[in-house]
């Protein structure tokens, strides 16, 4: 018993300083980068940056005990998850219903000042979810734990991702393009309410076509996966 402790005490040292070390490399990319780049796109890497320290900062003031049942972590849900069948169908249509609504008041929100600050949100609220997480299941498994965690991200993120990241860039560009045309003629409003709508379509296709890998290839991965827990 001893003997787990002081492994799982190593494998928690071991990824301290495998996260300092991650965060100086980002530290030193920020300081590289152009100085002419755009405010909104620094915003959106510290954005999602801080919020994932932040989520992980969390998980670690909160103890092991207090996160160590959270989502996928859950002792029950991974037991019943291995034996259940899950209907893709039923699910589906779930995802949709919770976060399709939100994604469409966040495309309307483009043509107004705030809709900078919601993708600032988007972006934060996922990686403080990643970090955290991820602090809380190497906490529990060691490093098994984010095999665990992007089992349940894969491969549905490689959708999510592009989306949050196109709809910050969206709404920079509706946000800088209405502000130099707010006294200009209506062809000009056309043309960027009609790229907005292109733009809006394909960023929801991009969601959609992540809830369908969410709904009917992720628990496929996610069962395999937890044959080793």
């Amino acid at each position: 018993m001893r003997l787990h402790k002081i492994r799982k005490k190593n494998v928690w040292t071991r990824y301290g300083k495998l996260m300092k070390k991650f965060l100086r490399l980002q530290w030193r990319r920020w300081e590289k980068a152009p100085k002419n780049r755009s405010l909104w796109t620094r915003l959106m890497q510290g954005s999602l940056l801080g919020a994932f320290v932040a989520g992980i900062f969390l998980a670690n003031f909160m103890g092991r005990e207090a996160v160590s049942n959270a989502g996928i972590l859950n002792d029950y849900f991974v037991e019943k998850f291995q034996y259940t069948e899950v209907n893709g169908q039923n699910l589906f249509f779930y995802i949709m219903g919770e976060r399709v609504p939100l994604l469409l008041l966040l495309l309307l929100l483009t043509l107004t000042s705030l809709g900078m600050v919601g993708g600032l949100f988007m972006l934060g609220w996922q990686g403080f979810s990643v970090g955290f997480m991820l602090s809380t299941a190497i906490a529990k498994y060691g490093l098994k734990g984010i095999l665990l965690v992007l089992g349940g991200l894969f491969p549905q993120y490689l959708f999510y991702f592009p989306v949050y990241i196109l709809y910050c860039y969206l709404a920079d560009y509706l946000r800088r393009r209405l502000g130099k045309d707010r006294m200009g003629n209506g062809s000009d409003r056309s043309y960027i309410y009609g790229a907005w709508m292109v733009a809006a379509v394909g960023i929801l296709l991009l969601f959609v076509a992540g809830i369908f890998l969410e709904s009917y290839v992720n628990p496929i991965i996610l069962k395999k996966i937890l044959i080793i827990f």
